[in-house]
């Protein structure tokens, strides 16, 4: 009887192995053998790199495989023009906004004034809501101090607008990089709240 049982049960641990391993996600294993080996250095050219890559990746199947994780819809769709008009917007606007703190930095006079201001975003998207305040964080002379969740609100604090004119002009481009974020990856649903928003239909 025992014998049966344990004979049984080896079937059953193999079909649950291989549950496991197709649950497996490719994007997943890339991103933490990427990690690894950045905490290794597996980048710099050496004889032991390959190896730690191929380590790297079956260390990241054995987590995957042994901590199985429910899925997740991410809700990401990626849209390659829409995608590269936000890179190279944003990384003009990372130029334009390095250029105004140094110059607001370095010419003389009195010392800069900053604002704090709300933002009412008009996608409910919690990822567009997290890449808009990462992106908004990076660009030199404004950082997300605070997060009204359900409100979708962020409060920036931004350098140099302290007239109406600095601040709506921060406000609009905040809302001008929330929209490209939507347009490059949002679903549909976050396209149509946009748009609605934009039309006044939103809430």
């Amino acid at each position: 009887m025992t014998w049966r049982r344990t004979a049984s049960r080896g079937p059953e641990r193999l079909r649950s192995l291989r549950r496991r391993l197709g649950k497996v996600e490719p994007v997943s294993v890339a991103g933490m053998a990427l990690v690894w080996m950045l905490l290794f250095n597996g980048f710099r050219p050496r004889e032991e790199s390959l190896g730690l890559l191929v380590l790297g990746v079956l260390v990241s199947v054995l987590i995957m495989v042994l901590f199985p994780l429910p899925p997740v819809a991410s809700g990401l769709r990626l849209r390659p023009w829409n995608t590269l008009r936000l890179v190279g917007r944003f990384c003009a606007d990372l130029v334009r906004a390095s250029l105004q703190v140094s110059r607001q930095v370095f010419t003389p006079g009195p010392p800069v004034r900053s604002s704090v201001i709300a933002v009412h975003l008009r996608s409910d998207s919690d990822l567009m809501l997290v890449c808009t305040s990462v992106l908004l964080s990076v660009i030199p002379g404004s950082v997300v101090i605070e997060v009204g969740h359900p409100e979708r609100v962020l409060y920036l604090h931004v350098l140099g607008a302290v007239d109406r004119e600095g601040t709506e002009r921060a406000r609009r481009i905040a809302l001008n990089l929330e929209e490209r974020i939507v347009r490059a990856i949002g679903t549909r649903r976050d396209i149509a709240d946009l748009e609605a928003a934009t039309r006044g239909e939103g809430p």
